[in-house]
C-alpha cells in the first residue's frame, strides 16, 4: 500500500512538495527530542525503572535506537532529498512509523506494568497533546497520517482496556475518541492544504500566463508604435519636399487666382502633416509617453489663427464658420498650444463635415477660478431645423449621429484633453443640433487684458455695412464700435443707394463701404461696379468680406486686381486683421500691388554664412531656397564629415544639421565638432540646429545630449526656419514697424496675418 500517491500539477510540482517535506521535516526533528526528553524525565521520576528495570532498559535503547535512524533522514533532509524527493519521503515514512510503533511498544508496556497509575497518565497525555500538535504538519499526507495514528494510539486504547478499571476504561474510551477526530480533522486539514495550494497554483499560473501576453501585448505595441514612428518619418521627409517646395513659389510671379491655388495646395499639406501628427500622437498617447509643452503663447490670437485654418475647408464644403470670445478673456497663457490646436482643429473639422445648416457657431470663454489659472471652455454648436435634411438631401440616421462621435479623432482629442488634465464631450439630438465641448484648464500668464489698441484716427469714421444674404454677427458689430466707428446699416440694394445719395446730398459720405457677401458673387458685383461707376461714390474705399470659393469667380477676382481701393477678408472676422485692413483703407494707407516690391525681403541685415547639412538632394534644394529668400550665405554639406571639413575652413556663423546620414551622422558629428571647440580653447560656439523628422522626445533628448542647440523639425516651415534663425543669429528686424499691405492683404515680418 502507498502511503502517498502525487494527484494533479500541484503535487507534482517539485517546488511545491519539496516545501512541504521541509516544512515535515523541520518539526519533525524537534519532535524526536522532545519524544526523548519526555520519556527520559518520565523514566527518570517514576517506578518502571524499579518495577520493571530490563524492560525499561530496553525500551529506552530501541528509543534511542529509533530516534538516531529517524535523525539520519532529518538531519541529511537537503543532501538525501536533493536525490530523489520520492526516495526520501517513503523512507521517512517508513522509519517513522517504526518509530511510532515503538512509541506505543512504549505506552503499552508502561501500561500492562504500572497500570493507570504513577507515570502511566502522564505518558498518555503527552502523547495526545504531542498529536494534537503535529497534525497539522503530516495531515498533508492523509493515509500516512492515519496509519501513523492507528499505529501509535490503537494499542495503547486495547491496553487500557485490558488493565480495566475505572480508570483503564476510561482513558481506552478517550483515547479511542481522540483518535476518531484526529481521523476527522486529518481528512479536514488536508482537503483545506492541497485546496488552498491548488488555488494559489491556478493563481500563479495565470499571473505569469498574464505576464506572459503582457509582454505579447507590449511588444506588440512598442512594434506598432515603432512601425507608425517611421511611418511618420517618411511621411514626414516626402511633406518636408513638397511643403517647402510650395513655400519656395509663393516668391514666384504669380497671377492672384494662382497665389489662391497654391494656398490650397499648402493648406492640404498641412493638412496631411496634421495627419501624420494625428497617429503618431495615437501611439503616444496609447504607450503614455506623450510630453507635452509649457511655453507662453498668446491665446487669443491662437484660436483665431485656428479659426481661420479651418475657415479655409468650411468654405470649400459651403459651410460657413463665426465665433464669439467672452469680455475679459487673457491675452496670454501657459500651455501646450500645439496639442491644443490639434484638439480645436479636430473638432473643427468633424463640426464642419457633419454640419447640416452650413452654420458653425464657436463660443469661447475663460471662466478664472483663481488669478494664476482657470478653466478654457469651447463649445461649437451646429444648430439645424428638424425639417433640415443632411447635406445629401436624406433625414439624419442614428448612424449619421453615432458617426459624428466616433472615429480616430475623437480618440486622440479625448486623450490629449485627458492629458492636459480636461474633457471633451459630443451631445448630438438628431433633428436639433450637436455642440462639440471642450474644457481645459490653463494657466494665465501676466494680467494683460485682450482688448485691442484700436488706431485712434478710426474713431469718428462712418462705416456702410452691406450685407448679402448673410449678417454679420453682433459681437464683431460690437468690436468695431468699440474702435470708435459709426457704423450704418445699409439694408437692401436700393435703400443703401438711397443712403449713399442722402448722405452725400449732405456732404457726408461713408468713409468705408464694408460688403458681407455670401453666395451671390453676380449681386455683390453689380453693387460693387455701381459704386466705382457713380461719381460720387468711386473713391469710397470697399471692404469685401469673402469666403475662400468667391474668389474662384473670375469677374470678382479681375474686380479686385483692377481696383486698388478694393481689399478683401476671408471670414470669420479676425478682430486684427480687419482692424488692419480699415485702418489702411480708411486712413488712405498705400498699397503695394503683386508683391513685387517685397521681393528680395530677407530678416538678415548683414551676410551670415548658414552650413546645410543633408545627404537628401531635394531637402538640400528646398532648405537652400529657404535660406536665400531669408538672406543668409549657404554652403552644402552631405554628410558629417563633409560638415567637419567645412567648420575647418572656417566663416560657419551656423549649422543645420540633419541627424541620419552615411557615413557620419549628425550626432556623432556634433560631438566631434565640440570636442574641435574645446581643443581650440576659443569662447567660439557655433550653433547647431538639428533638422529631423524623427520627433519623438528621445530624439530630441539624443539631439540635445549630442551638443546641438535647437530643435527644428520636418517638414521644415518657412516660418519657424526664421524664427530660429533670429533667435540664434539675430537680425535686422525694427520694433513698432508698420505693417504692409501686398496683395490687398495685411503682411508682417512674421507672415500674412
Amino acid at each position: 500500500m502507498k502511503l502517498f500517491e502525487a494527484q494533479g500539477k500541484v503535487q507534482k510540482d517539485r517546488t511545491i512538495m519539496r516545501e512541504t517535506d521541509e516544512r515535515m521535516a523541520k518539526y519533525s526533528r524537534r519532535g524526536v527530542i522532545v519524544n526523548v526528553l519526555a520519556y527520559l524525565l518520565c523514566l527518570s521520576t517514576g517506578y518502571m525503572s524499579v518495577m520493571a528495570p530490563n524492560v525499561a532498559v530496553a525500551l529506552t535503547v530501541g528509543l534511542i535506537l529509533f530516534a538516531l535512524l529517524r535523525g539520519y533522514f532529518l538531519v541529511r533532509f537537503d543532501t538525501l532529498y536533493a536525490s530523489g524527493p520520492c526516495r526520501w519521503r517513503n523512507r521517512f515514512f517508513v522509519v517513522t512509523l517504526l518509530g511510532a510503533a515503538w512509541w506505543s511498544v512504549i505506552l503499552v508496556s508502561f501500561t500492562l506494568v504500572l497500570g493507570i497509575v504513577a507515570e502511566t497518565p502522564i505518558l498518555w497525555f503527552y502523547t495526545v497533546i504531542f498529536f494534537a500538535s503535529t497534525v497539522q504538519v503530516t495531515a498533508p499526507y492523509k493515509r500516512f497520517s492515519q496509519v501513523y495514528l492507528s499505529i501509535t494510539l490503537l494499542p495503547p486504547v486495547i491496553a487500557g482496556a485490558y488493565v480495566g478499571g475505572f480508570e483503564g476504561y476510561m482513558y481506552s474510551l478517550m483515547m479511542l475518541v481522540f483518535v476518531i477526530m484526529m481521523f476527522h480533522q486529518v481528512e479536514v486539514l488536508c482537503s483545506t492544504y492541497w485546496q488552498r495550494l491548488e488555488a494559489n497554483y491556478a493563481l500563479t499560473q495565470k499571473a505569469r500566463a498574464l505576464e506572459v501576453e503582457k509582454r505579447d501585448s507590449d511588444a506588440s505595441v512598442d512594434l506598432s508604435s515603432q512601425f507608425l514612428i517611421n511611418l511618420g518619418h517618411e511621411f514626414r521627409t516626402s511633406l518636408n519636399d513638397i511643403l517647402g517646395g510650395l513655400s519656395l513659389l509663393t516668391d514666384s510671379k504669380l497671377e492672384s487666382h494662382q497665389q489662391e491655388l497654391l494656398k490650397l495646395a499648402q493648406t492640404a499639406g498641412e493638412r496631411q502633416l496634421d495627419l501624420v501628427n494625428n497617429i503618431v500622437d495615437f501611439s503616444r498617447i496609447s504607450n503614455r509617453k506623450l510630453v507635452l509643452d509649457h511655453s507662453v503663447f498668446n491665446l487669443r490670437s491662437q484660436i483665431e489663427a485656428w479659426l481661420s485654418d479651418m475657415s479655409v475647408d468650411a468654405h470649400q464644403q459651403g459651410v460657413e464658420l463665426d465665433y464669439r470670445i467672452a469680455a475679459g478673456f487673457p491675452l496670454r497663457a501657459r500651455g501646450d498650444a500645439g496639442r491644443m490646436g490639434q484638439i480645436v482643429k479636430n473638432m473643427l473639422g468633424n463640426a464642419i463635415q457633419f454640419s447640416e445648416q452650413g452654420m458653425v457657431f464657436a463660443d469661447i470663454d475663460f471662466k478664472k477660478d483663481s488669478d494664476k489659472g482657470g478653466l478654457l471652455e469651447i463649445n461649437l454648436v451646429d444648430r439645424h431645423s428638424s425639417a433640415q435634411s443632411a447635406p445629401n438631401g436624406s433625414e439624419e440616421t442614428e448612424d449619421d449621429v453615432t458617426t459624428r462621435a466616433t472615429g480616430l479623432w475623437l480618440t486622440i482629442c479625448k486623450g490629449l484633453a485627458e492629458c492636459m488634465g480636461g474633457s471633451i464631450e459630443i451631445e448630438t439630438v438628431p433633428g436639433r443640433e450637436t455642440q462639440y465641448q471642450l474644457w481645459l484648464p490653463l494657466k494665465v500668464a501676466g494680467q494683460q487684458a485682450s482688448s485691442l489698441n484700436a488706431h485712434p484716427k478710426l474713431r469718428g469714421k462712418r462705416v456702410l455695412m452691406v450685407d448679402f444674404g448673410l449678417e454679420l454677427a453682433p459681437q464683431h458689430f460690437r468690436e468695431m464700435e468699440d474702435w470708435g466707428l459709426d457704423l450704418i446699416r445699409g439694408g437692401s440694394i436700393d435703400d443703401t443707394q438711397e443712403t449713399l445719395e442722402r448722405l452725400a446730398a449732405k456732404g457726408d459720405r461713408p468713409d468705408l463701404i464694408l460688403i458681407n457677401l455670401a453666395k451671390d458673387c453676380d449681386t455683390c458685383l453689380d453693387f460693387s461696379r455701381s459704386l466705382l461707376d457713380h461719381e460720387l461714390f468711386r473713391d469710397i474705399p470697399q471692404l469685401l468680406l469673402l469666403s475662400h470659393n468667391h474668389l474662384n469667380h473670375p469677374q470678382l477676382q479681375q474686380l479686385i486686381d483692377g481696383n486698388s481701393h478694393i481689399v478683401h477678408h476671408y471670414r470669420p472676422f479676425i478682430r486684427q486683421s480687419m482692424h488692419d485692413l480699415i485702418t489702411h483703407a480708411v486712413l488712405g494707407k498705400p498699397m503695394l500691388k503683386g508683391g513685387s516690391d517685397s521681393e528680395g525681403i530677407g530678416v538678415c541685415d548683414q551676410q551670415r554664412e548658414v552650413l546645410l547639412v543633408d545627404d537628401h538632394r531635394v531637402n538640400q534644394m528646398v532648405a537652400e531656397g529657404m535660406l536665400k529668400k531669408l538672406g543668409y550665405s549657404v554652403r552644402i554639406a552631405g554628410n558629417g564629415m563633409e560638415a567637419l571639413c567645412e567648420v575647418k575652413k572656417g566663416g560657419v556663423d551656423l549649422i543645420l544639421m540633419d541627424c541620419q546620414m552615411p557615413e557620419m551622422d549628425g550626432f556623432e558629428a556634433t560631438r566631434q565638432l565640440r570636442q574641435l571647440e574645446q581643443e581650440a580653447g576659443e569662447d567660439e560656439h557655433i550653433p547647431v540646429i538639428a533638422m529631423t523628422a524623427h520627433t519623438n522626445d528621445g530624439d530630441q533628448s539624443l539631439c540635445f545630449a549630442s551638443g546641438m542647440d535647437d530643435y527644428l523639425a520636418k517638414p521644415v516651415r518657412y516660418e519657424v526656419l526664421e524664427t530660429l534663425l533670429l533667435r540664434w543669429l539675430g537680425g535686422a528686424e525694427e520694433d513698432g514697424a508698420e505693417p504692409v499691405v501686398i496683395n490687398n492683404k495685411i503682411s508682417t515680418a512674421e507672415g500674412p496675418v
